[in-house]
């Protein structure tokens, strides 16, 4: 200890899973919301409060990059959702905010809810589409500390008005990548070629063809991975920071990695989300489980392990939509898209990628916490280091649960893993050493989170 001081709270008896190393057990002092010493087990310490953490595994908190807030019930999603996240060990979510029009109001109104009503820490991504948005950049990095930005290829027209998103095209691409470029910001794409999946959809209809499967049809694999390329070539041509959002095929992973070797400047990270790992067109519950990118074909499944395994995927995060589930009746065609999954990261990759197939602890931490951490400019999250926050979850990875959403308290009134039992769930998941959740309750008051900056301002 490097004070004289009491620490707060001593977690002693622990299994410490740091990124990138070896399991160990440890004792952990927390002072002041900040990690103040790693300990050897049972060493002497004065602490005013002491946990004990016998049988359980300790990781950083998760960093969910990668949320929807507010596309089910409005900006109330603040308080429920990052509830819901906290249960599943999340400790910071970033939430995707998208508008036809400018974003300095909505930025403010959605800073003042999540200050009033987030259990987690919480920080915002902007939808580039429009010169416009990009011409109110500079004063949004000046007075938000924003720094990260989503962009989606696959909206034409006015495909994208339901999440108020103009459509685009090649050349708003190509300025875009420019304009992030010149700030060295980072770019996350949602990666499809458009015109493709239009040709495709309409023949499928006309087949009358209304099932999982078919969406799958209608953005087959092929249609991410010539978007990959495409913006593989162009992230490397102007400079841009890319990072690919929600990558589902084994085609796409093969154009990424023959990217990274062709293109040796090109800074480009990768994104999948827990359910290409784990669900596909078979779902028991069909168009439930409509996304965009689709589930994919059985075939699909361990390909995307492999990356995670083999260092080709950087994060996991959740893509979480949290609508209810009649939003999903009607057609595949006309089913809304996306689900809730931000409480299952890490469950899933405990149960399926620690348990099952045997991924080290400290790769898991490295996808879920310090990788997003790293990307999003948290220097002070993502790994369980003295003058870190104390962003933490502690699970049992013999406890066994489903993700049943009354407990999770989501928006949702469904989840696709509501009939998969699940390993890892948080039995306490602390915040800045704030304890958020407690026996597998959520105890946090609404207000707990703060806004995270990024750009060293965490």
């Amino acid at each position: 200890m490097t004070s004289t001081a009491p620490a707060d709270l001593v977690i002693r008896g622990g299994i410490v899973a740091r990124p990138r190393q070896q399991a160990v057990a440890s004792d952990i002092c927390i002072r002041d919301g900040r990690i103040s010493a790693i300990l050897e087990p049972g060493a002497p310490v004065d602490a005013k409060e002491v946990l004990d953490a016998t049988g359980l595994t300790i990781l950083p908190g998760v960093v969910d990059g990668h949320t929807h807030l507010g596309a089910g019930n409005g900006l109330e999603e603040y308080s429920t959702e990052t509830g819901a996240a906290a249960l599943g060990g999340v400790t910071t979510m970033f939430n995707i905010l998208a508008t036809g029009g400018a974003y300095g109001d909505m930025l403010a109104e959605h800073l003042e809810s999540a200050s009033a009503q987030s259990r987690i820490d919480f920080g915002f991504h902007l939808t580039l589409m429009t010169p416009e948005h990009l011409a109110e950049l500079p004063a949004l990095r000046e007075r938000y500390d924003v720094g990260v930005y989503k962009y989606f290829m696959h909206f034409r027209g006015d495909e994208g008005k339901y999440l108020g998103v103009e459509g685009t095209d090649d050349g708003k691409m190509y300025q875009i990548f420019g304009d992030v470029s010149e700030l060295d910001d980072l770019l996350f794409v949602h990666a499809e070629n458009p015109e493709v999946v239009s040709y495709l959809r309409d023949g499928l209809q006309r087949a009358g063809r209304d099932d999982l499967a078919a969406w799958d049809d209608a953005r087959p694999p092929y249609v991410e991975a010539e978007a990959v390329r495409r913006v593989a070539y162009l992230a490397n041509e102007l400079g841009t920071r890319v990072y690919l959002v929600h990558i589902s095929s084994r085609e796409s992973l093969e154009e990424i990695r023959t990217a990274r070797g062709q293109f040796p400047d090109l800074d480009m990270s990768v994104e999948t989300c827990p359910h290409y790992l784990t669900h596909t067109v078979d779902y028991s519950e069909g168009i439930v489980g409509k996304v965009n990118p689709p589930l994919r074909r059985a075939d699909q499944v361990e390909p995307i392990w492999e990356a995670i395994a083999d260092g080709t995927v950087d994060t996991v995060a959740s893509d979480h939509v949290s609508r209810k589930r009649a939003t999903k009746d009607g057609s595949i065609w006309s089913a809304s898209a996306g689900f809730p999954g931000s409480p299952t990261i890490l469950p899933v990759l405990l149960t399926h990628g620690h348990l099952e197939r045997g991924i080290p602890l400290g790769r898991i931490a490295e996808l879920t916490s310090a990788r997003p951490a790293e990307l999003l400019g948290l220097e002070r999250k993502g790994d369980i280091s003295v003058g870190f926050d104390a962003d933490l979850t502690l699970v049992d990875l013999e406890n066994e649960r489903v993700a049943d959403p009354e407990w999770l308290g989501t928006n949702s009134d469904y989840s696709i893993y509501a009939e998969q039992p699940l390993r890892g769930w948080a039995r306490h998941t602390f915040v800045r050493g704030e304890h958020v959740v407690k026996d597998h309750e959520l105890i946090a008051a609404p207000g707990t989170g703060r806004y995270v900056r990024g750009k060293d301002k965490a």
